[in-house]
């Protein structure tokens, strides 16, 4: 589930909390075949009978509005499996049917993991949370950000700083699931769920195309940096969907955006004095997604340029050039849409 999905239901779950009204929350904790959400959606009901969210298409929040409202009164938070038909999957528009499993509890207010992924979202951080869903640990929550001490508990120091790093992978891979974790108390299965930063799409160069790639990311939800330190070509009415527009060489650019893992850079200046640092500081950075314009001859050339600056050749392996996937794109467009499927590839851990 992304940052803002979360949000949209942790907000008005606070609000109604805030006000002394108890709320029940229910989490899509995994899908097979056809499902119209992915796991980490949510759907919450407060005492009230106010609603917010959703884990399907509609053809459950029926039944699960009854089981939360149970929740509110007592019962204990426990994990529903749906089975949904493909005469039910055709009512909600869906090619076929497919099963969903849900985990329904009450919502905890002052469970500390929770105050910590508000602040872990508004600050960017990337963090994942940790449910207990069975064994004991219903509803219990642990959140592990980046660089700092985890917050919550579910089992015990020991074995959740082993469920940490059995989870860390998810980060890389964007994807929720199960654990299971058996210890000395018997087997307990956990929610993994990943919250990534904002997804970034940093563009170097101020071409046509990438004028073309940047409409096409922001549709497609990214954020959008151009650097180019061009002034003439690097102006608003071209990039009129650009969340950033740096005028700058590309060292001073990128380190002024701040790189990480989790970014995505692709070099379109075709030009050496900007393509080699620009590659350079992108891999240097780790970013998750490095990616060059050109033909063969420029593809070697800007390797050989990298080589020269001591890039080491498993670095220089990661560039991907010519960039975006083979689909035989010649105008603007179609080479942005042969860039971004390869992005969106990469991202979802994709060949």
């Amino acid at each position: 589930m992304s940052r803002t999905d979360l949000l949209e239901v942790l907000e008005p779950l606070e609000r109604w909390t805030r006000d002394g009204t108890a709320a029940g929350l229910a989490t899509l904790i995994g899908a097979q075949r056809s499902a119209p959400r992915r796991p980490g959606a949510r759907f919450a009901v407060s005492e009230a009978g106010e609603l917010a969210g959703s884990v399907s298409a509609g053809c459950v929040e029926g039944d699960l509005h009854e089981h939360l409202r149970q929740i509110l009164g007592g019962a204990e938070a426990r994990r529903l499996t749906y089975g949904i038909t493909d005469e039910m999957a055709a009512e909600v528009g869906l090619a076929c049917g497919g099963e969903i499993e849900v985990f329904v509890e009450r919502f905890d207010a002052d469970d500390p993991a929770w105050r910590a992924v508000r602040e872990a979202i508004e600050q960017g951080q990337p963090a994942v949370l940790l449910t207990g869903v069975s064994g004991g640990v219903e509803g219990r929550r642990l959140l592990a950000v980046e660089g700092a001490p985890p917050v919550g508990r579910l089992v015990s120091g020991p074995e959740d700083a082993r469920l940490i790093e059995r989870a860390r992978p998810s980060l890389d891979t964007g994807c929720a699931g199960i654990l299971e974790l058996t210890g000395p108390k018997g087997t307990v299965h956990v929610f993994v769920e990943p919250l990534l930063p904002p997804a970034r799409l940093v563009i170097v160069g101020a071409s046509q195309a990438a004028a073309a790639l940047c409409r096409l990311g922001s549709l497609l939800g990214f954020e959008v940096c151009v650097v180019d330190p061009r002034s003439i070509f690097l102006t608003r009415d071209r990039f009129p969907d650009a969340a950033r527009l740096i005028e700058a060489w590309p060292a001073e650019g990128l380190g002024e955006i701040g790189l990480d893992r989790f970014a995505s850079v692709v070099v379109l200046a075709h030009d050496r004095k900007l393509d080699v640092p620009a590659l350079e500081t992108a891999l240097e950075a780790g970013c998750r997604y490095v990616g060059q314009i050109g033909g063969r001859r420029t593809q070697r050339l800007r390797r050989e340029a990298l080589a020269e600056q001591g890039v080491g050749a498993a670095s220089i392996a990661r560039v991907r050039g010519p960039v975006g996937l083979d689909i035989g794109a010649e105008t603007p467009a179609e080479i942005a849409l042969a860039i971004l499927a390869e992005v969106v590839a990469v991202a979802h851990g994709r060949a």
